[in-house]
């Protein structure tokens, strides 16, 4: 019987960062299916990341001697999550400790110069805030009004704006405006930007080598989920003038996940629409996707007009365009 390795992981909500992990492996995942009462049917593969109560822990830990006790740190307000490991898709891969999720014991350390939140979770904010009240950090808050060709396309009537929000090192404030300078440069994003950015965050010399080098590999690069949609020729033009920073909000989009070990189905999905001319793969936030996973982990997902520039707002970084052909 194949197996499959699973990992647990304790987030500290104060802290803002996984706090301890374990890994463990699984011999029938019909069985997880069941303790933690997930349809089969939807996420045979277990694509999605879920959360975990103690009741479920302790059927984990019996059912597959996990061994996991969070409760032994004796911390008040901590979260379990369990996610299927993937060897070569994940940031455990890198060499080294990246920022993700452990920006806050980052900067208290005084390795991390700078963070950057966009439509910042409230508890993400308020776990930061408390550092900016005892003056540690430094904290400035950006509102990017939404282009007003767009608004008809905003499910939230209320959200006229995008809120990017900037913490750094008491001494660091010049990060900011330097970040915000690169963020709206033009030209599409490319690997001198990605170094700049990772030296602004904070991070050294050689890991911005690896990263840069490793990024744009076959997979899409390192740092979450891939996924992917087909584009016509309208919405090719409209990334190409967006300058790949965005989803065009010309459609409905289907987006499924890009899987780069089945050549055959990114052939597939332009083949599906006779329209499309482009495969256009992308990253999203983990606050999207989780929202994006929750109740089909397996996709596809299908997009309306009015979800598009939800989706825009947590992109990470720019849209890769792949299997780019003439329109027929």
């Amino acid at each position: 019987m194949s197996q499959a390795s699973f990992i647990l992981s304790a987030f500290d909500l104060n802290l803002w960062c996984s706090v301890l992990e374990t890994k463990f492996t699984v011999d029938d995942l019909a069985a997880l299916q069941a303790i933690i009462d997930a349809d089969i049917a939807d996420d045979p593969d277990f694509a999605g990341l879920y959360s975990i109560d103690p009741d479920e822990l302790n059927a984990i830990n019996q059912r597959f001697d996990g061994g996991f006790d969070p409760a032994r740190l004796k911390l008040p307000d901590i979260e379990i999550w369990l996610e299927r490991e993937r060897k070569g898709r994940s940031i455990r891969d890198v060499p080294y400790l990246v920022h993700t999720n452990f920006e806050l014991p980052l900067m208290l350390e005084g390795r991390k110069k700078l963070a950057r939140f966009t439509d910042v979770l409230p508890k993400t904010e308020e776990a930061f805030d408390r550092w900016v009240e005892r003056g540690l950090f430094h904290k400035e808050v950006f509102l990017e009004p939404i282009p007003a060709s767009l608004k008809p396309y905003v499910s939230d009537p209320d959200h006229s704006a995008v809120r990017d929000v900037y913490y750094t090192l008491k001494g660091e404030e010049w990060r900011i405006p330097a970040m915000n300078l690169l963020w709206k440069a033009s030209g599409g994003w490319n690997e001198h930007f990605e170094r700049l950015e990772g030296m602004l965050f904070g991070y050294e010399n050689w890991q911005n080598d690896w990263w840069i080098a490793h990024r744009n590999d076959e997979s899409g690069g390192i740092g979450g989920i891939p996924f992917c949609c087909a584009v016509d020729a309208e919405g090719l033009k409209w990334m190409e003038l967006a300058g790949f920073k965005a989803l065009p909000p010309l459609a409905e989009i289907q987006i499924h996940i890009y899987d780069p070990d089945e050549d055959t189905v990114a052939a597939a999905l332009l083949a599906e629409d006779e329209s499309a001319v482009a495969l256009a793969r992308f990253k999203l936030s983990l606050e999207m996707q989780r929202k994006l996973l929750d109740g089909n982990t397996r996709g596809p997902w299908q997009i309306n007009r009015e979800q598009i520039p939800e989706i825009n707002r947590h992109l990470k970084r720019q849209v890769d365009v792949l299997f780019r052909q003439s329109a027929q």
